[in-house]
């Protein structure tokens, strides 16, 4: 065997076709590995978000304004609940808010969970122009543990999901959403 790769070595250097012949390897290697990775990708999409899977309202854990835990658990029971993640310096996220606002009599009936992943500095800051502390369904906090993102595969802020009273999942919102929407979901 070590002849024929002695007198194979020998024909590429005599002839110079050994560099072509490396660069060919190299690009077989290379596809191979572009394959590869396009049919990870396609598999992770193939792969269903976990909330798909599991219907309940997820089992997060948020950090208050105030330091302490807010979790699923701590939400009232026995009403529907609103989860939108944001973001306190985004455009839409704002708009979003202002719409939510004008319906904050019709939102009162429902667990309202804001959760960014932004800095709480920011977080009261959001808190305090919009006047959040006059709502009393409102539960805001940071998700430090980056839980909701992948759970939901948020792609688009403001991200909505929207959970009925049992905590099941009814339907979810990517972008802006007109609050009309969000209530008729509930019905």
């Amino acid at each position: 065997m070590e002849n024929q790769e002695a007198r194979m070595y020998g024909y590429c250097k005599l002839n110079k076709t050994y560099k072509p012949l490396g660069r060919i390897i190299l690009m077989i290697l290379l596809l191979t590995a572009i394959q590869e990775f396009s049919f990870s990708q396609e598999q992770a999409a193939a792969t269903p978000a976990p909330y798909e899977r599991f219907k309940n309202l997820p089992p997060f854990e948020l950090k208050g304004l105030d330091g302490k835990a807010i979790k699923r658990d701590n939400l009232q029971k026995n009403r529907g609940t609103i989860l939108m993640f944001f973001s306190p310096d985004c455009n839409h996220c704002l708009q979003q808010m202002d719409w939510m606002k004008q319906v904050k009599e019709e939102l009162k009936a429902y667990n309202f969970v804001l959760a960014t992943y932004q800095p709480l500095e920011e977080l009261k800051g959001f808190y305090q122009s919009f006047k959040l502390n006059e709502w009393k369904n409102i539960y805001i906090g940071r998700d430090e543990k980056y839980f909701l993102p992948p759970y939901f595969r948020i792609r688009n802020l403001p991200f909505i999901a929207l959970y009925d009273k049992k905590g099941q999942l009814i339907s979810v919102f990517e972008g802006n959403t007109k609050t009309d929407l969000i209530l008729a979901s509930f019905k």
